[in-house]
């Protein structure tokens, strides 16, 4: 009898153990769409604004650089003088990037030189994100200024309770 649980119990225990170790990898949702998309100066390259809510006086934007082309691309996002080409339009005003208490921008980190240069392998992404003041709730879009392209214009604010 203890041979019959161990034959039993042997390979289960083992399909237990395996399923423990194993990660999880997770899957990208179905029908999961960017807010906006643009084309960028960078070949190759596509900004897509997949995330863009609004919450306590505070919008955050999240940015996938998508490489579309067939070699590694470079892109150029901030230089040693900062975030200064990193900010949202809605209606007339301009909001630059918020800094945290010791003055800081609150976005991606740069390098200790200042620089933020991402090299996206062909057919990879790379993530970016920034904290900006709010638009007043009456405004619903803005457009989204980087150094690398044209703006990315009529992005949707989602607004979060």
């Amino acid at each position: 009898m203890t041979r019959t649980r161990c034959a039993i119990l042997g390979p289960l225990f083992l399909a237990l153990m395996f399923a423990v170790v194993t990660p999880a990898v997770a899957q990208p949702k179905q029908g999961d769409k960017p807010l906006a998309t643009r084309e960028l100066d960078v070949e190759g390259i596509v900004a897509e604004v997949i995330e863009s809510n609004r919450q306590d006086g505070v919008l955050t934007v999240r940015v996938r650089f998508r490489n579309n082309g067939e070699k590694s691309a470079k892109l150029p996002l901030v230089d040693a003088q900062g975030y200064v080409h990193t900010y949202v339009l809605s209606g007339n005003t301009k909001y630059a990037l918020l800094r945290d208490d010791r003055g800081n921008q609150v976005a991606t980190p740069r390098d200790g030189g200042g620089w933020l240069e991402p090299t996206i392998k062909p057919k990879a992404t790379w993530s970016w994100w920034g904290k900006f003041p709010a638009p007043p709730a009456d405004r619903n879009t803005y457009a989204l200024y980087l150094k690398v392209g044209p703006p990315i214009d009529n992005i949707p604010i989602v607004d979060k309770p």
